[in-house]
């Protein structure tokens, strides 16, 4: 027996729906391990499943499907990655709920000369897709009202906990109605809340075969969102995982206004089992501020793709840090910046000189001459005379060919 799937359809969405942090266009194309759920009725051995894989090549059929030879069998597919082939049924994965994930059916399967021809192109969603963003690999919780998941014939009555992929983005698909609510949090924290009423513009809901967008970064923090993301951190270091922070979330505490990831890392540099085991990714930060990062014992490695102003002391003595990588060009600083990276790496080989690696944009070259690296055979300095245990200039943007990184 063989078979011949269509395309996957595209979700169909505006730009404008998935405007929050990084861009997501959605699944566009059959990806490796996918798997189609085949429903095939003979009218000699009934109803039947079994799963079709995907290789990145060719659909690989697991299980068996049988008809008799001069019948023409009934065939349905699904795309229901909530859902599996147990035995000769088809039931929802463990820990899995509807509305999880996609559930698309084609029911104008066509069997032909031993041949099934599944086909997507014309399946139309009778849901919409909610994408929540927040911070990557973090683990939500969201509770809803008036929302029926897609693949379900009545209303989600529990919760859901979702882990957010390398993006931030954890998704529901299904159908809010008028007046339907979502909540979104982390551990005991509110991150984030939504009622689809008429005066947010969806007066009957939300609408089939659109992509929603809900924002769960959050500006200004409670001490239980500090509380959560501190765990997170904990979960991503104990799983090799870089932590990646989208947003500038702010806390006060004692009266001073300092981020939250600051904070944060701050508060997990007391525990000595984790000095040395975070790596960081802070997507939105233009500027390091005052002290952000000072003594931050738990720092590994950070990656500051925008960032292009540093404060006073806002690496100093991050004994543990290992690598600092600016993806921007660094433009702006203190006068007499010299006390920003002071003693940064110095626990790393327990010597009395620096151990941290530094990646800059090849561009650097080209700042004005105080925010210039010096490098020679003996030495490698950048701002205010910190000496690098390496330096590296990374090339900027598409430009493969810069002059700088080739050395000339």
């Amino acid at each position: 027996m063989q078979f011949v799937v269509s395309d996957f359809p595209a979700f169909g969405e505006d730009p404008e729906t998935r405007a929050i942090g990084t861009q997501d266009a959605g699944k566009a194309a059959w990806e490796k391990d996918d798997e189609i759920i085949v429903e095939l009725n003979s009218s000699k051995y009934g109803t039947q499943f079994a799963t079709l894989i995907y290789d990145s090549s060719q659909w690989n059929l697991n299980g068996s499907l049988l008809y008799l030879e001069n019948e023409t069998p009934v065939v349905y597919a699904y795309y229901a990655p909530c859902y599996e082939v147990t035995g000769n049924t088809m039931n929802l994965r463990t820990g899995m709920l509807d509305g999880m994930t996609e559930y698309l059916e084609a029911f104008d399967c066509q069997v032909e000369n031993n041949t099934i021809s599944i086909s997507f192109e014309d399946v139309t969603r009778d849901y919409s897709r909610l994408r929540i963003v927040g911070l990557a690999n973090q683990t939500l919780t969201v509770t809803t009202t008036d929302f029926t998941p897609a693949a379900a014939t009545s209303e989600a009555t529990e919760a859901y906990t979702l882990t957010a992929d390398s993006l931030g983005n954890t998704y529901l698909y299904g159908t809010f109605a008028k007046d339907a609510t979502v909540t979104v949090k982390q551990g005991t924290a509110t991150l984030a809340g939504f009622t689809f009423s008429e005066d947010k513009g969806f007066a009957n809901g939300t609408e089939h075969n659109k992509s929603y967008a809900l924002d769960a970064r959050v500006a200004q923090v409670t001490e239980e969102y500090i509380d959560a993301l501190v765990e997170t951190l904990k979960a991503n270091a104990d799983n090799d995982t870089s932590t990646v922070i989208t947003g500038n979330a702010m806390i006060t505490v004692d009266g001073e206004n300092k981020t939250a990831i600051g904070e944060a890392i701050s508060r997990l540099s007391d525990d000595e089992d984790y000095y040395g085991k975070i790596d960081l990714i802070l997507q939105d930060a233009t500027e390091i501020i005052d002290q952000e990062f000072a003594y931050a014992y738990a720092l590994n490695s950070i990656t500051l793709p925008k960032v292009t102003k540093l404060g006073s002391e806002a690496f100093a003595w991050c004994e543990y840090l290992t690598k600092i990588t600016f993806e921007s060009v660094v433009t702006a600083g203190i006068e007499n910046g010299s006390d920003v990276f002071r003693d940064v790496g110095y626990a790393y080989d327990g010597s009395s000189t620096t151990s941290c690696d530094l990646f800059l944009n090849c561009e650097q070259e080209n700042a004005e001459l105080e925010y210039q690296p010096y490098i020679d055979v003996d030495d490698t300095y950048w701002w205010w005379e910190t000496e690098w245990k390496s330096f590296t200039l990374t090339h900027s943007g598409d430009n493969m060919y810069c002059n700088v990184c080739l050395g000339y």
